[in-house]
């Protein structure tokens, strides 16, 4: 896994759906603060509803490290995109900052089960829980539960490391 002299002391504050790129990848960054409860509600619109449309990424006064990912591998659902609560829900933890989306385990109204956001083994399936990232995890938690999926944190970009081929 990358080093960062960071990772113990940065806290999650924001994670920013860019969007697609020609190649079909998701495109986001993770916004990183050494203290997460410098924060500014109101003048960010944190604290209206709906957050889609509203609440903004904290100006870079309040940003420590700002990390780029995109991949192919999944979908995340950012609370910034929210049409039914505000941003201020992520800070208190009542909903993450965002969370994976599974096509596969949509129910039919197109929300994913809770089950299979938090359970490891559903059904004899090896594939790693759903990710859910939270407002205040540390970037050492982040890129520990990227690296699973062979995603790791690299010049201040979590990045998919290119599976090694052995010839014989």
């Amino acid at each position: 896994m990358g080093k960062s002299k960071y990772n113990d002391n940065l806290k999650l504050i924001y994670v920013l759906k860019i969007g697609t790129n020609s190649k079909g990848e998701g495109m986001y960054e993770f916004i990183f603060s050494e203290d997460e409860t410098k924060i500014e509600p109101e003048k960010w619109y944190w604290d209206v509803v709906p957050a889609s449309n509203n609440a903004e990424p904290p100006e870079s006064e309040y940003v420590d490290l700002v990390v780029n990912f995109k991949t192919k591998q999944f979908s995340l659902f950012c609370l910034h995109e929210s049409v039914d609560r505000e941003y201020m829900h992520g800070y208190h933890t009542i909903h993450a900052l965002a969370y994976e989306l599974d096509d596969d385990e949509m129910d039919e109204d197109g929300f994913d089960s809770y089950e299979n956001m938090i359970d490891t083994n559903i059904d004899g399936n090896d594939e790693p829980p759903l990710l859910v990232f939270h407002y205040g995890m540390t970037l050492k938690q982040v890129s520990e539960m990227l690296y699973p999926r062979q995603i790791i944190l690299q010049n201040n970009q979590f990045v998919e490391a290119e599976e090694t081929k052995i010839e014989n």
